[in-house]
């Protein structure tokens, strides 16, 4: 695996992922995600990163074949590339130019190139999608509920992050009003929260 602190570099995501970086000398598979340096949002290390991540594992739909995410405030690309690991065609969106530049290259590095775009606008992210998530600030997040969850799939599910635990009551009103009043799931690590909406038909009445 490398030095000692090649390894130290290596983070491991239950159940399903490790970041590492392009230093380490790990198999191209299923669960590692290879994110190079960067100043964009998205090491793997923040409890909202990896809430989210294990959000997206999940909810992935299984035996669909290619489903597709949508990324809001993607950074690093790291969720996208979780999801295309998983079988997902992602559409990342994010306004930083240079987090998209780095953001292609770890794509590539993680072997997922051809399965993760990015876009700089939600107005570019035209279809819908199997599942939506957003790991970014409250009062965006706020902003952009009805144009989130108009790009849901009619059984599509909804991961939400960047929260407090003083956030989800207004966060959880805001989106009920746009999903027939349906409440999360609540994820939690730390002092940090992740809301869940599952697709409908599925959808659980208990949360962890």
């Amino acid at each position: 695996m490398g030095t000692e602190s090649a390894s130290s570099d290596i983070v491991e995501i239950p159940p399903r992922f490790r970041v590492v970086p392009p230093s380490c000398k790990v198999p191209v598979d299923g669960i590692s995600i290879v994110l190079g340096p960067s100043s964009a949002f998205g090491d793997g290390r923040h409890d909202t990163t990896q809430l989210c991540l294990q959000a997206i594992a999940a909810l992935a739909p299984r035996g669909k074949g290619d489903w597709r995410l949508l990324d809001f405030g993607s950074g690093s690309g790291i969720l996208s590339i979780g999801a295309a690991k998983l079988g997902a065609i992602a559409l990342g969106v994010e306004i930083d130019e240079a987090a998209i530049a780095s953001a292609e290259e770890n794509a590539g590095l993680s072997s997922v190139g051809d399965r993760v775009t990015f876009a700089r606008t939600l107005e570019e992210a035209s279809s819908t999608f199997d599942i939506v998530v957003a790991n970014i600030l409250r009062r965006v997040l706020l902003d952009a509920a009805a144009a989130l969850v108009a790009r849901l799939s009619t059984t599509g599910g909804l991961i939400l992050s960047g929260l407090v635990s003083t956030d989800v009551p207004e966060v959880s009103a805001r989106y009920a009003r746009h999903l027939d009043g349906r409440r999360p799931e609540i994820y939690e690590r730390g002092e940090w929260r992740a809301l869940v909406w599952r697709a409908r038909r599925s959808f659980p009445s208990h949360t962890r």
